[in-house]
């Protein structure tokens, strides 16, 4: 089976995406797994350390808040259309599957227009426009929240949860102390400004405040001067619990160390953490429809996350958040649970099957 995956335009999407091919190379040695990102992007280091085979277009987000953003994106989606056209007769798929994001539209849409099985993911409780557009003729939407399938009527959707790393399922959890001690805050791949000032203004109060805190911080390239200035300026006794990098290549490691999770709300972030049993507090991105807002109320619900408006996530109401959790270890540890109940660990199983359900009968099967 020849399999394709579109792997949207950054790390958020990628990370699926790379759960996928992994698991299918893994599951399929005699399959042939490609991967589509974007060019010169994150997919290009990632993808290739993980030894699968990359394919890139030229294309970018589009800022539609501008109308010459939005002709210079038509323009390239046309162009990376032709380009995905042409991939797809070289490559001859058997299967296509589009992760989310700005690089999977083109592939998908030369997949339908070459009558190639496709399969979508959706990673948000409400779809993106994406996959709003192409789920009805897709032959199976495999989605990472139950509430999804009532905004997609007209198409066949798969509650599967969202395609978790094989690394991460395989390290060994760290196991909960007697009360909350590390603490992990990542903005993504990207970074999160708001995290970021956040953090860089309550960690001498936290750290100073409890002698054996300590805090792990992805802040992505953007804003790590600042940090690093910030964290330059920590006495000795207080920047030794305080590590800051742009990003961390063992995240999943750094998952299962932690003890509480300091996070936006993507879908793959929230999935990896409740695999792994960790507590959040989750401060959704407040743009793009609000839909990490909707991605995080049923783990608030259960009680696995408590939530903090972007507007809201000043240092005081951070620091005073954390301060909460670690003077009440039993309301700590029911979120704990609370998260490793809702965690899907056999998510990506779920969706390699459903990907070699929507490919049936593969040519060199058919020969």
């Amino acid at each position: 089976m020849r399999t394709l995956i579109a792997g949207g335009g950054t790390g958020g999407h990628l990370t699926p995406a790379l759960a996928v091919a992994l698991a299918l190379r893994n599951d399929r040695p005699d399959d042939e797994v490609t991967v589509v990102g974007r060019r010169d992007g994150v997919a290009e280091r990632l993808v290739v350390a993980a030894g699968l085979h990359l394919e890139t277009l030229e294309i970018s987000g589009v800022d539609v808040g501008s109308a010459g953003g939005v002709a210079r994106a038509t323009t390239q989606l046309t162009r990376a259309t032709i380009a995905a056209r042409r991939l797809l007769r070289r490559l001859r798929p058997d299967v296509v599957v589009g992760v989310g994001g700005y690089v999977s539209v083109p592939v998908v849409v030369a997949a339908l227009a070459q009558r190639i099985p496709v399969v979508l993911l959706e990673q948000n409780a409400i779809p993106g426009r994406a996959t709003r557009m192409l789920a009805r003729r897709a032959r199976v939407v495999a989605a990472s929240f139950a509430e999804t399938e009532a905004h997609l009527p007209h198409a066949r959707v798969v509650h599967t949860g969202n395609p978790i790393r094989s690394e991460l399922l395989a390290i060994r959890r760290h196991p909960l102390g007697d009360r909350l001690r590390a603490i992990l805050v990542t903005g993504g791949s990207q970074g999160a400004r708001r995290l970021n000032r956040a953090v860089a203004g309550c960690m001498v109060e936290l750290l100073s405040g409890d002698p054996e805190l300590s805090i792990v911080h992805q802040c992505g390239s953007l804003d790590l001067e600042a940090v690093e200035r910030a964290a330059a300026a920590l006495p000795p006794h207080l920047g030794a619990r305080y590590t800051a990098r742009a990003f961390f290549d063992d995240m999943a490691a750094r998952i299962a160390q932690s003890d509480l999770v300091v996070m936006r709300a993507g879908g793959s972030s929230i999935a990896e953490c409740t695999a792994l049993g960790r507590p959040m507090i989750v401060v959704p991105y407040p743009h793009a429809g609000g839909h990490q807002r909707h991605n995080a109320a049923p783990y608030v619900a259960a009680g696995a996350a408590m939530l903090i408006d972007d507007a809201e996530c000043t240092p005081a109401r951070l620091a005073a958040e954390i301060s909460a959790l670690v003077a009440a270890p039993s309301r700590w540890r029911a979120m704990a649970e609370a998260s490793l109940a809702m965690g899907l660990p056999d998510a990506t199983d779920s969706v390699v099957r459903l990907i070699v359900e929507a490919a049936g009968p593969t040519r060199s099967q058919a020969a």
